[in-house]
């Protein structure tokens, strides 16, 4: 009989009661801190940064892996490599499942080594320190591109 009593009032209680003595609302779920805004990354095209996080990763969530690749090195570290020009999302997740960091990654060029020639509205990238040589980049003259492409993997093999 004890047992069928309590069980009836602890059906019957209100769910105020459980609340505390303000009588507020319980939330279901609480809420987590926001994710640590850090950023952007910015890693120049065809380099990678290394990123330390605070909380061991379990996940990375990168918008477009065209734009740069994301390589968990171990449980706090971060390799990021610029793909393409551009921005894109990074988002950190720890062994809980919450965001640790949610971020962009910008790929761009700072090099001050690099030259770009425009000739009749194309593109010729080169090299410069300490002499120019031929660097071909995205964008660059097509024709320019595939030769000098073409070349480096040939010395490759």
């Amino acid at each position: 009989m004890k047992r069928v009593l309590t069980a009836f009032w602890v059906a019957m209680a209100s769910p105020a009661a459980f609340a505390g003595s303000t009588g507020s609302h319980v939330p279901q779920v609480l809420p987590e801190p926001p994710a640590p805004t850090i950023g952007p990354i910015i890693v120049d095209l065809q380099h990678s940064e290394t990123f330390k996080t605070q909380s061991p990763i379990a996940g990375v969530s990168v918008g477009s892996s065209q734009v740069a690749n994301v390589t968990v090195h171990d449980a706090n570290t971060i390799l990021v490599t610029g793909r393409a020009y551009g921005s894109t999302s990074l988002h950190v997740i720890d062994n809980r499942g919450n965001i640790i960091v949610d971020t962009t990654i910008d790929v761009t060029n700072h090099t001050q080594t690099r030259l770009v020639v425009n000739r009749a509205g194309s593109d010729y990238t080169m090299h410069c320190a300490p002499n120019c040589e031929e660097k071909p980049d995205i964008g660059d003259n097509k024709i320019y591109f595939d030769i000098l492409t073409d070349q480096a993997q040939q010395l490759s093999r």
